[in-house]
């Protein structure tokens, strides 16, 4: 099965370094950009299906990519992580320990790593059940929810640095899962 990970385009936010999390965010002018050059970059992939988180900047995304090729399937289990208290603020050292698996608490609101990564094997574990292993598959969501696939994918310690992956705006990524 080959799994196609696309972070959503930019959104203000974005630009203002600004934790968006589960605050529905739309994408600025640049993400539509972004995702509309995504969409002439994959014009020859054929997708399955899409997944996208029903987040208005992923499913915006999604929509612009895909350009009516392939369903698109909003999934929940897709949305951001929750940051919380955190969500419209800027990343500070103290914010960033919450990257950490040893630091698995919800102070401050935010959802703890390990849910997070649950909710992401949860989801691969759902497409593998459902599709078959030839299945092209277009996932569009958030950086961090699409950092627990990858691990989930690639496989993590328990002192991996997470930070030191990171999905740019309108990124896509190839798995084999």
């Amino acid at each position: 099965m080959k799994l196609y990970l696309v972070r959503h385009g930019q959104t203000d936010w974005n630009v203002q370094m600004l934790a968006q999390g589960r605050t529905d965010i739309p994408l600025n002018s640049t993400g539509i950009a972004q995702a509309e050059a995504l969409r002439d970059r994959v014009k020859d992939y054929k997708f399955d299906i899409c997944y996208c988180s029903p987040l208005v900047r992923a499913a915006k995304t999604a929509e612009i990519v895909v350009d009516g090729r392939c369903k698109i399937v909003p999934d929940k289990l897709l949305v951001e992580r929750c940051f919380g208290k955190y969500e419209g603020t800027s990343p500070t050292d103290d914010w960033l320990k919450y990257w950490h698996l040893d630091c698995n608490d919800d102070e401050m609101g935010m959802e703890p790593l390990t849910k997070v990564f649950e909710r992401s094997k949860e989801f691969l574990e759902k497409i593998r059940k459902n599709h078959s292993s030839d299945a092209s598959i277009l996932i569009v969501g958030h950086g961090g929810m699409l950092k627990t696939l990858h691990y989930n994918i690639v496989g993590y310690e328990d002192d991996t640095d997470f930070m030191s992956m990171h999905f740019k705006n309108g990124d896509i990524w190839e798995y084999e899962l």
